[in-house]
């Protein structure tokens, strides 16, 4: 049976092995419109007893050639994260009363079932109430008399020990970002790179390719250049094993400020289903025009849009004395000033609601070095007072570079955000 038809939007012509734990996470409304997640589901369930690795499961299951590199393509990992976050959205919902969970351990491949035993109420039978004498009433009152001394010196000892080593509270902005109560997520970005794997010589080849103004697998047929290469070599594979140098020490730095605060963020990469991360946690995400792409739904819902290769934000609706486009501005051969976006957007609807917070720019460091610096704080806090303190808002930055150094970051205009 090919890879692409192991399961039926039904189950009708599914194997007959599959118990009803599975089926009635494939069955669900969490699964329905996941054909690719289905057909994975099925495939490690029936081979969950096998030592599976990335090739198999790539050929095998999800459909790819026999030229598959686990090396350059990471169709598996990035499938098996989606497939992990959907079983946990199931059993958020409709599977939170099940007696089973379908598991897959972070860092494996392999399926795993668990059995949920809820917890049995206490049964302690109440003795008989004893006489109670003289010395009995002493006792007890020396007893509660300890507990309370011990109690005081408790919390003088937890008192001083945060004073100690509890890390600061965070900033007033961060403070509102974390309000929630959810964990947070540092998203690096990952470029759309098209790989081709060919033998010449009687050895493995690999060929990377990136256009910067293609962001998005599925557009390759935009770009004459992949077009040329996919008649020479066939049809390409999706590469996102490489991340930004820049945007990768500005988000290494942002965590570091953050884990500083008491805060303690994940990294991890955004090729990593951004989207579904932000059905449980807080997401910051790093990258540029391009490696943003990822998040299009959020973005083409804001005002300021960042142009391609990062040359200007478009301000869609200008207030009064606004530039209806911020340009870069090249002072000398070595000078210039970049614009940004900055924004606080609303994750998703659930309740407490997750944010998202998007740093777009050319130089993302600019931007992290404005949100965790004194000054660039009280500059953000000015201005979003003066423009009614809304919770989800905008606002386009611009950063001052000689060369790569960072001489200087300011804000240039904010706006609310709707929040629906």
């Amino acid at each position: 049976m090919p890879p692409n038809s192991v399961c039926s939007p039904k189950l009708a012509d599914a194997d007959q092995s599959i118990p009803a734990s599975v089926a009635s996470v494939l069955e669900s409304r969490c699964f329905e419109k996941a054909q690719t997640l289905r057909n994975l589901l099925i495939y490690l369930w029936t081979h969950r007893d096998q030592a599976l690795n990335e090739y198999a499961i790539a050929t095998e299951a999800l459909g790819r050639g026999p030229l598959f590199d686990p090396k350059i393509d990471a169709t598996v990992r990035v499938q098996i994260s989606r497939l992990r976050q959907r079983l946990d959205k199931y059993y958020e919902e409709d599977g939170k009363h099940s007696t089973e969970r379908l598991v897959i351990p972070l860092g494996a491949h392999q399926l795993q079932i668990e059995t949920i035993i809820p917890p049995e109420p206490d049964l302690i039978e109440a003795p008989a109430p004893a006489k109670r004498s003289r010395w009995t009433g002493i006792l007890a009152a020396s007893t509660c008399a300890l507990f309370v001394i011990c109690c005081v010196l408790g919390i003088l000892l937890y008192r001083v020990r945060a004073d100690w080593g509890t890390p600061p509270a965070p900033p007033a902005f961060w403070k509102m970002f974390v309000a929630n109560g959810r964990q947070t997520r540092v998203l690096l970005p990952t470029p759309v790179f098209f790989s081709w794997s060919h033998r010449t010589n009687e050895e493995n080849r690999v060929l990377m390719f990136r256009d910067t103004d293609i962001n998005d697998f599925e557009d390759a047929a935009h770009s004459p250049t992949l077009q040329f290469l996919e008649q020479r070599f066939g049809a390409p594979s999706l590469g996102q094993s490489y991340t930004v140098t820049s945007d990768t020490f500005a988000a290494v730095r942002l965590a570091r400020y953050l884990d500083a605060t008491g805060m303690s963020p994940s990294v991890m990469s955004s090729a990593s289903a951004p989207l579904e991360a932000l059905d449980k946690e807080n997401v910051i995400a790093l990258g540029t025009w391009g490696t943003l792409s990822p998040l299009k739904t959020y973005l083409d819902r804001m005002n300021f849009t960042l142009g391609p290769h990062e040359v200007f934000v478009l301000n869609h609706q200008p207030a009064r004395g606004e530039a209806k486009r911020f340009e870069v501005v090249n002072e000398s051969e070595q000078r210039s000033v970049w614009p940004g976006v900055i924004a606080m957007l609303p994750g998703n609807s659930n309740a407490p609601k997750t944010h998202l917070l998007i740093l777009a720019s050319r130089h993302t460091a600019a931007l992290v070095s404005f949100l965790t610096s004194t000054n660039g704080l009280d500059q953000l806090n000015r201005l979003w007072r003066a423009k009614g303190s809304p919770i989800y808002f905008e606002i386009v930055v611009a950063a001052e570079m000689n060369a790569d150094e960072l001489v200087r970051v300011w804000p240039l205009a904010l706006h609310a955000f709707p929040q629906s």
